[in-house]
């Protein structure tokens, strides 16, 4: 682990409020994109675009289920499933500035009403038991300050049969303590094995149907995203504030060089036992 506590959940809504910016260059995500192979010429948002949807389509949902996006970020995800399904779906975030903009973004694409965003706690969902027939965490455990009160928090809210489909980051590499400190300072737990986020989801209650290690799919990711950054500095910089905009171009390429080398992501499906 690393030298010290990962921050607590009002430093990542602090963090994510402060580069809430960074989403209108991901097109509204904060989530990796998905390649087939080195041939595959996907330009970057409609990568992250399809990893959206080979997540969600293990979702499986249905017109009416009612879904559970855990750390919906800016919305964009949520959003994308509710076109493609017509379920209902509530996004909860605790970041103040990416629920402006999800519901900014909800509003502006004719799901009111059937895809809401809050602001919430992971760890302690106000949601009745068995409310949800299936939760998304895309890309949001890698936050949790407790990553089993979360996983215990969406088996409770789930109905019983009901399905999770998660996102996590994996150790495709050995990780250096020097590299653990940088991505906690990104506001990321050092992630283990790509076993051990399977071990983790089982040992709280679910029983795993799918698991799929796609490090090699997701990986140019970091240097796209740091790359469209560079290419749009001059817009952001007149938008937010130069020194802003350099100063995340100054920090990103130590923990990009770490995401980049030698962290993967997994992709898990799971039920929760009837």
């Amino acid at each position: 682990m690393s030298t010290r506590e990962l921050t607590d959940i009002d430093e990542v809504a602090e963090i994510y409020d402060d580069g809430a910016w960074a989403v209108e260059v991901l097109g509204g995500n904060i989530h990796f994109g998905w390649w087939e192979d080195d041939d595959d010429r996907t330009p970057f948002l409609e990568a992250i675009n399809r990893f959206t949807d080979i997540v969600g389509d293990r979702l499986a949902l249905r017109p009416g289920e009612r879904l559970l996006d855990v750390g919906c970020g800016a919305g964009e995800p949520a959003i994308r499933l509710g076109q493609r399904s017509d379920a209902d779906i509530t996004g909860i975030t605790n970041s103040t500035e990416h629920l402006k903009r999800a519901r900014e973004r909800v509003n502006e694409s004719g799901l009111r009403g059937q895809v809401r965003f809050e602001l919430g706690d992971a760890a302690a969902l106000s949601y009745p038991d068995a409310s949800f027939d299936k939760v998304l965490a895309f890309e949001s455990l890698v936050h949790a300050q407790d990553r089993r009160q979360w996983l215990a928090e969406i088996r409770r809210v789930l109905k019983p049969g009901g399905r999770l489909v998660l996102t996590d980051l994996a150790e495709d590499a050995p990780l250096t303590e020097r590299d653990r400190q940088i991505l906690t300072d990104f506001t990321l737990a050092p992630p283990g094995p790509p076993m051990a986020a399977f071990d983790l989801v089982r040992d709280a209650g679910f029983v795993v149907d799918e698991f799929l290690s796609c490090g090699d799919k997701i990986s140019r990711s970091f240097p796209a995203y740091h790359e469209r950054v560079q290419q749009r500095r001059e817009t952001l910089a007149a938008a937010h504030g130069a020194e802003k905009i350099d100063a995340f171009l100054a920090e990103m390429p130590a923990v990009l060089d770490v995401l980049r080398t030698k962290v993967g992501c997994v992709v898990i499906a799971a039920h929760k036992p009837r």
